[in-house]
């Protein structure tokens, strides 16, 4: 898998997070979120789904030899 679809996985992994938080505290927009996660937390956040999602495609690729 290439690596900016992995980047948009892991954007989008963030974003449904968020999405799941708001709709379980009946928030109607995610205007906090999106301040929130824009800089370094969103950064580390995003970083570390990347990690987690490139160790999953690993793990794949090991079991598939």
């Amino acid at each position: 898998m290439e690596s900016e679809k992995i980047w948009e996985l892991a954007d989008e992994a963030l974003n449904k997070a968020c999405l799941h938080i708001q709709e379980s505290l009946d928030i109607e927009t995610g205007d906090l979120a999106g301040m929130f996660f824009s800089g370094n937390e969103g950064e580390r956040i995003k970083n570390i789904l990347h990690n987690y999602i490139t160790e999953e495609l690993a793990d794949r690729y090991q079991r598939n030899l």
